[in-house]
């Protein structure tokens, strides 16, 4: 299967590759951010439950991309 490939003043890389860039970047945003609010919000005396839930599940992806990222190295 031919890849497109895309070049900023670097190496080319992969297409596929750069998407898989970007989504870990956007995840470990969205983790950050989730395990600073939840963080909060627990202090607060917040029940949290759900969001440590919704959590781990971004977790999972994240932990996902980076395999695919591992496997296309």
């Amino acid at each position: 299967m031919a890849h497109r490939f895309e070049s900023a003043g670097r190496l080319a890389v992969p297409r596929e590759r750069t998407d898989l860039d970007d989504r870990r970047s956007s995840l470990e945003q969205r983790l950050d951010d989730g395990f600073r609010r939840i963080d909060q919000a627990s202090l607060a005396g917040s029940d949290v439950t759900e969001w440590e839930s919704f959590w781990i599940r971004l977790l999972g992806e994240y932990e996902d991309v980076c395999r695919e990222l591992q496997e296309a190295a």
